[in-house]
Parts: C-alpha cells; sequence; structure tokens
C-alpha cells in the first residue's frame, strides 16, 4: 500500500492529512500530521497470528504512547 490522503479547505488549500505505506508482514504505517492539532503515527502488522496497532501522536503539543493493542486474530 502506497497512499496519500489529502484535504482542500477554502482559504488554506490542499494539505496531506496522512501518508500510507507498507504492507502487514513488514508494517503498514499511517503517519498523519495537521500542524498545531495532531500528528503521530499508526503501525499495523502480524505477530503471533494477530493484527496488531502501535500508535504514538501529539495531540496540542502532548504526547500520547507509544502503545500496542491486540487488534483482531487471523484465521
Amino acid at each position: 500500500i502506497d497512499a496519500t490522503l489529502s484535504a482542500w479547505l477554502p482559504l488554506i488549500g490542499n494539505f496531506r492529512l496522512a501518508e500510507v505505506k507498507g504492507n502487514l508482514k513488514n508494517g503498514i504505517k499511517v503517519t498523519f500530521d495537521i500542524p498545531g492539532v495532531l500528528s503521530g503515527t499508526a503501525t499495523f502488522y502480524v505477530r503471533d497470528g494477530w493484527v496488531w496497532i502501535d500508535l504514538s501522536a501529539t495531540v496540542f503539543g502532548k504526547t500520547y504512547g507509544p502503545i500496542s493493542i491486540k487488534l483482531l486474530p487471523l484465521p
């Protein structure tokens, strides 16, 4: 996967909200950045037959994470 999520707002124009790169084997990393408001990463990957997510974010200058969350089992 290799994608970019952008938004267009009047008076601001087009700006990048998030970028997505990778695969489940090596990890799908989502990088997001709304300057002055929210920035960080979310990485999805497979470990021990489960899909996991590692989250780390900064919201209004306060840092949260990193944290790993087991999401769902693979068949």
